[in-house]
This record gives structure tokens, sequence and C-alpha cells, in this order.
């Protein structure tokens, strides 16, 4: 069996996106797989999309002969706990940094793209294999909803034409109603703002930047249709709960109907570095981007900085 998984601490809408229909195209090419992961659903993953029933699996126990496939994630010590890392067959991201990693294991197959979406690369996947005629309605739902999602409705910098042309490949598929932009992100919103904190702790990862001198960052992300509340009321809130995991942090919170993204922090340090970098100025501990920025992308952008 081929056990498609990804990260041990959420899963988002691409990751969730990706392991489902990947699982159900290697079904149909005759080799056993499930989509599988122990990681807490995140708020990208809405009520809408939890109804269409995927076929997702939460308790399935892995067996001394099962193979991973790791999809939207590819740094090593961010997989779900169950993977053996000599029994992964193939990974999958757009995430980048661990090529050299994976290309060094003969076993494993390595697509690893800077694109807007994962889910973008298991649509190529589907055409790759000459069956994408074949694909359910679900899949085609879910891999349009974590483009969407991944691209920030297709004003993130990453966002690729290949982004776009599976988007439009996917649209007459998934047949979906007309604004389920708006219903999707507006859903996503709601779900976030039921428990902020909780959400905001389950979008947050460790990362180094070397722009830093190696000091593990605490980043949380929110994405939401429209940030000003948030910014203007809870930022009290947001600081106290990622001081709970560093004194090293900072948030963004992507503002998708505004085209921007805001960035909160209290530490002098990082805020003189995403000063530099992002080219923000800071306001107390606010500073307001003149685009939208995704967490990736700034990770990307420290790793090319000279």
């Amino acid at each position: 069996m081929r056990v498609i998984t990804s990260g041990p601490k959420y899963l988002d809408i691409d990751a969730y996106a990706c392991a489902v229909a990947y699982a159900e195209l290697l079904n149909l090419l005759g080799e056993p797989a499930i989509a599988y992961s122990s990681a807490v659903l995140n708020e990208s993953i809405t009520p809408t999309i939890l109804s269409w029933n995927s076929e997702f699996s939460t308790s399935y126990v892995p067996k001394s002969e099962d193979t991973f496939t790791i999809v939207d994630v590819s740094e090593p010590k961010y997989l779900d706990a169950v993977v053996a890392i000599d029994r992964v067959d193939e990974v999958i991201d757009h995430h980048v940094g661990f090529g050299d990693f994976w290309s060094a294991k003969r076993q494993t197959k390595v697509t690893l793209d800077f694109i807007g979406a994962a889910a973008t690369l298991i649509y190529e996947k589907w055409i790759q294999a000459d069956r994408f005629l074949d694909m359910s309605e679900t899949s085609a739902r879910l891999l349009l909803s974590a483009i969407l999602d991944n691209t920030l409705n297709f004003q993130a910098a990453i966002t690729s034409n290949r982004d776009h042309a599976a988007y439009t490949a996917l649209l007459p598929v998934a047949n979906l109603p007309e604004d389920w932009t708006s219903i999707y992100f507006s859903e996503c919103q709601s779900k976030i703002m039921r428990d902020i904190q909780i959400a905001l702790k389950n979008d947050t990862k460790m990362q180094t930047f070397k722009q830093l001198g190696g000091e593990e960052i605490a980043i949380g992300q929110l994405v939401i249709w429209d940030a000003r509340e948030i910014v203007d009321t809870r930022i009290g809130e947001l600081s106290s709960t990622m001081h709970d995991k560093s004194s090293w942090w900072f948030i963004n919170v992507v503002s998708i109907s505004e085209g921007i993204s805001y960035f909160i922090t209290d530490n002098n340090a990082i805020k003189e570095w995403a000063e530099k970098l992002l080219k923000l100025s800071f306001v107390d501990e606010v500073a307001k981007a003149d685009r939208l920025w995704l967490r990736k992308e700034i990770v990307k952008e420290d790793l090319d900085t000279k």
C-alpha cells in the first residue's frame, strides 16, 4: 500500500486535496493507495469541503511493507510521525530547500517546483497519466479549492501560468457554484474567527532564516478574506498566543480582499530584518505590506538574498 500523507501538526486544503486526489489516481492505475494523516485539519478545510465525504483516513495503521508518498511538504523533520524515511517512494511539493536531501535517496521520485499550489502538481500527474477524464468531481473540487487557497485567489506573486491552467481545466469538472471563491474564503474566515488563537496555533511553523543568523523563528499565518477587524482589535490576543511559543516570532495576516499582508511582531530584531527583506515599515507592532505575501515566499526571499 502507498500511504499518501503530509506534515505532522496540521493539514491544510493543499495537502488534503493532494493526498485524496493522488490516492484516487494511483488506485485507478492499479497501485493500491490511501490518503492518510494523523494531523489536525486546519481552517482551510471548511464545513462545505468536509461535506464532500472524501476518501481520507485518520485511523489507518501503516504496515511494514507500506511505502510513503509525501505531498505539500519536503522538510524531513516536518513529516507525519508514521513516515519511515527509508520507505518514502515519492515527494511532491512546492516548497524549496530540500531537493538535494531527497535526490540523494535513489528510491525516491522527487517533484519539487516553486509554484502556487502543490495541487497543481497533482493535476499534472493526472495529465501525465492520461487519466484526467476519469477524475472524480470530488477530487476536482478539492484541487481547485487548494489552488484558490494557495495562490490567494491568484493574487500571490508565487502564482504561475501552470496554476492558472490547472484551475481552468478543473473548473468544468468540479461543478461548483459561480461564487465559490467568495463562499470558500468567507467560510475560512468564519472558522478562524470562532477561535482565532487555536487557528493561529494550528498554522504556526518554526523556521530558521540565514539573514537572522540561523535563529529559529515562530511564524504564524492567517489567510482570510478581510483582515481589518483582526488588525484593529485582536493584536493583543495574537501576540499573547505567539509569546507562548517563542520570544522570536512574527505573524503574517493575509487579507485577500485588500490584496495585502499585515505583519505583526514586537521583536525589534525581526522588525529590522523584515523591513529590510520585505521593504516594510513598522508602526508599533504592525507593518502593512504593499502586496500579498505567503510564508513560503518569505522563506525563499531570505534564502535568495545575499
